[in-house]
Order: structure tokens, then sequence, then C-alpha cells
């Protein structure tokens, strides 16, 4: 049987879950779980990272399914579930012994609720970076022109399909991704890129995951930023949303200097509970 027969009998058959890259593990104390976005890698929290070296905190960043150094199967549908159920592995098999603080940052933070919901006895707090959710936006024509500028792209960008290969379109996709969103799309990830896009952030859920659970929650939104509700997380939400405190900051969509800073403080204030 081919490596690639055998992976798809014990991931998809047995039901095995994944074993993701820490790109960091680094530091002892308590475990803060970072997950970054569609299109990017671990290593965009290295500034966040560097300014909690000084904390007495293990700092874990994973690179998901499909992106950086993390398998990509190509026969996997990159839904919320199956990153979550990656990151739950990851997260037992640090071996660690007190439930963890969970930062995630757009897709990420996607992710991050579907994990809480599914396992809450592993998630102290949440500390969510520009989540984009898609459901109960303010009614504003402005914003809806906007969000349906957004939905019409990643349309057009599922819509080239499994390969890539009208050079050309790639160019275009990067140059927007890059300078608009932030991520990076290479010929190797670009299917886990399209389906994550179709099946976790289009096809979401994160508004009912939210409902579900009351683990203590930091959401973060820039004023800047395209695809965030921008503060008005409890109204979405509705009932049960005391756990929740919502932030704003004068930045886009990436995690930048700034950001981090904020970040920082957030994770800091999380620990200490």
């Amino acid at each position: 049987m081919s490596i690639n027969l055998l992976g798809k009998f014990w991931h998809k058959t047995l039901r095995q879950p994944f074993t993701l890259k820490r790109t960091f593990d680094t530091g002892e104390g308590d475990p803060v779980i970072f997950l970054h976005g569609i299109g990017r890698t671990a290593s965009v929290w290295q500034h966040v990272i560097e300014g909690l070296s000084d904390s007495a905190l293990r700092l874990v960043a994973f690179d998901l399914l499909g992106f950086g150094a993390s398998p990509k199967p190509q026969w996997l549908e990159y839904n919320v579930d199956q990153h979550a159920s990656a990151v739950i592995a990851g997260i037992e098999r640090l071996g660690v012994s007190q439930p963890v603080i969970l930062v995630g940052h757009s897709m990420g933070c996607l992710v991050s609720v579907r994990v809480a919901r599914r396992r809450p006895d592993l998630v102290k707090h949440l500390v969510l970076y520009e989540m984009p959710l898609y459901e109960g936006l303010p009614e504003t024509k402005r914003y809806k022109l906007r969000l349906d500028l957004y939905r019409k792209f990643y349309e057009k960008v599922i819509a080239y399909g499994p390969t890539f290969d009208d050079k050309k379109k790639m160019r275009m996709v990067e140059r927007f991704g890059r300078k608009v969103i932030g991520f990076e799309v290479t010929p190797e990830t670009w299917l886990p890129f399209i389906k994550s896009l179709e099946n976790t952030i289009m096809k979401q859920a994160a508004v009912e995951d939210i409902q579900e659970i009351d683990t203590p929650m930091d959401a973060i939104y820039g004023t800047f930023d395209m695809f965030v509700i921008r503060g008005n997380l409890q109204q979405t939400i509705g009932t049960n949303s005391d756990h929740i405190v919502s932030h704003k900051l004068r930045v886009g969509h990436v995690i930048s200097v700034r950001a981090s800073r904020f970040l920082v403080e957030r994770i800091k204030s999380a620990v200490v509970g």
C-alpha cells in the first residue's frame, strides 16, 4: 500500500487526527495556543510571541491543516470540524495539565470557537482577533456592498477550481490577497485554501458556536478591517453574551505591531483571569 493510500486509510477511514506542525513551542507555564488565518502560517504570531517572551507561559503556534509545514491531504474537505479536530489533537499531544488560552486570527477564530464548543474542558479563555462573521451584520448599505464584493471575490476564487494553471489569475489573487486580506497562496496550498474558504469561512456556524459556549472571550476588531462586525458581537449573539468583551483598534486585517501589543495585553489579562 502506498504512503498516500495508507495515510488516507489511517486518517479518513480510521478517523485518526492529523499531527500539526508546531512552528513555535517555547517557554513553560500556562499554555497559550495560537491559530493563524487562512492562507497564512504560524509565523504571523512572531511579534506577539516575542512580546510574551518574558512571561511565565508556554507559547505554542500551530500551522493549520493545509498550510505551512502541516499536512495537506488532497481529499480533505477542510471544514471547521476537520480543522478543529487537528487542533484538539495537537493540544492533547502537548500533555498540558490545565485548560489553554486559545488565540485566533481570522479563520483561526472560527476554528477556535468550534474547539471551545466541542471541548470546553480544554479552553480557559478565547482571544479572537478579526473574526469574520457573516450573520447578524449591521443593516447599512455601505457594509452590505462591501460584504457582497468580498463574497463575489470568494466565489470567483473558488470557481478557479482545485488546480491553478492560469498564472495571470494566480498573480491577481496573490496581489489582491496580500494587499487587502493578508493571505498568501502557492500551488501547494491552493487546494486547502479554496476548500477552507468555501467550507470553513463561507459555510460557517460561528454565531451558533458562540451562543453555545460560556468561555470568557475577548473579541478584537479593526476599524480598517473589511470583514468584521466592529464591536456588535453582543448584539449578534443576543442572549448569553455576558462572557464576551469587545475591543476596537485602528488596524486592518493583519497582525500589525500595534495589534500585537494589544494582543499581548489581552493574553496577559486572560492568564490572570
